[in-house]
């Protein structure tokens, strides 16, 4: 049973492997499950077998990632007391290192943005609620902008980050952004 199950896993890999390169080149609405397979190195029953489509193929990708995401978030939703930033920082970003390939090709032209939209929105619903807890006389329309403002810089940081190939370690990236929504950009000293 267990390599059954190996053989399984292996060739979900080879499979995402190959949409991943696909998507490199072209938008998954433009990628058949014929050249999928020929990438892959398997043949069209191997890939129904696990799959209905190429969609519900991307779409189990996305919701694997968008569950980690979720659980990753939630000391923030469940209203745990004290949430050390850089820590939750630190395992959202690697969160996105485990998942590089995916999330470079969702930053890209061929992406989907809805599943960054998706991500966006869990990260919002778990800060605003922390937030407000914390501070339940603060304007909800300021945060909102704030949310918008810090997730964006977060995304931009991010994109750069996986385009330079991740060579900043995570705790590193944490810290640096953990100071910009604590206190903005670091000023060098005067020489």
């Amino acid at each position: 049973m267990k390599e059954i199950d190996n053989r399984v896993r292996i060739t979900k890999i080879f499979i995402r492997n190959a949409l991943f390169q696909l998507l490199k080149e072209k938008p998954l609405q433009a990628i058949t499950v014929r050249e999928l397979c020929q990438s892959a190195g398997i043949n069209r029953g191997t890939f129904y077998t696990h799959y209905r489509d190429i969609y519900d193929l991307m779409n189990q990708i996305e919701e694997e990632m968008t569950q980690e995401f979720h659980t990753k978030m939630m000391p923030l939703l469940s209203g745990t007391t004290h949430v050390d930033l850089i820590d939750m920082i630190t395992e959202i970003f690697s969160l996105i290192q485990n998942n590089a390939e995916l999330c470079l090709i969702t930053l890209s032209p061929h992406g989907d943005k809805t599943f960054l939209y998706r991500l966006v929105a869990i990260g919002k619903e778990a800060c605003m609620k922390a937030y407000l807890r914390m501070n339940p006389a603060c304007d909800q329309k300021v945060m909102d902008y704030f949310y918008t403002f810090i997730s964006t810089g977060c995304i931009a940081i991010l994109e750069q980050w996986l385009k330079e190939g991740m060579q900043v370690p995570v705790e590193e990236l944490a810290a640096i952004v953990k100071g910009f929504i604590a206190g903005g950009a670091p000023i060098a000293p005067n020489k």
